[in-house]
C-alpha cells in the first residue's frame, strides 16, 4: 500500500514534465528565456522570416509571431492553432503531426500572418537539430 502512496506522489509532477517549458516562458513572456529563447533564435526567421509582406512589419510583431512559431513547433498539437497578435498585427501558427525522417523529428506547419494585407497563409515543415532545436528545412 506505501508503494501505492509512493508512486501516486511521484506520478503528478512526472506527467507535468512535458509541460514545464509552456509554464517558463510563454507566448510574449518578456522575450522568453534560455532553452526557448535559443529555439526561437534557432528558426533563423522561421515561416515569418520567409514572407515578404511581413519584413516591414514592427520588430515586436515579428518576435510574436515567431515565438508562436516556436510553440507551435515545440509544444502544439497537431491541427490546434497558436494564436499571437501585437501592433495591430496577429496571426495563428497550426502544426502537423510529428515524424521521424532518419534520427530526426520532424513536423509540417503552416503559419497564417493577417496585418494590414488581405491574410497570407505560409507553409514549412522544421526538423529538431541534434541540439534540440527546430530548424527550418527547405
Amino acid at each position: 500500500m506505501n508503494a501505492m502512496r509512493t508512486l501516486s506522489k511521484l506520478a503528478v509532477p512526472l506527467l507535468l514534465l512535458p509541460f514545464a517549458g509552456c509554464l517558463s516562458g510563454g507566448l510574449g513572456g518578456g522575450g522568453g528565456f534560455g532553452a526557448a529563447s535559443a529555439g526561437v533564435t534557432a528558426l533563423d526567421g522561421g515561416l515569418i522570416g520567409q514572407n515578404e509582406a511581413t519584413r516591414a512589419w514592427p520588430s515586436q510583431a515579428r518576435s510574436r509571431a515567431l515565438e508562436a512559431e516556436f510553440q507551435a513547433l515545440q509544444f502544439g498539437l497537431p491541427g490546434q492553432p497558436v494564436a499571437w497578435a501585437a501592433d495591430g498585427f496577429s496571426g495563428e501558427v497550426v502544426p502537423t503531426q510529428l515524424y521521424r525522417v532518419g534520427s530526426q523529428d520532424c513536423r509540417g506547419y503552416s503559419h497564417t500572418f493577417k496585418g494590414t494585407a488581405q491574410p497570407t497563409k505560409t507553409v514549412g515543415t522544421a526538423c529538431k537539430t541534434a541540439e534540440g532545436y527546430w530548424k527550418p528545412v527547405a
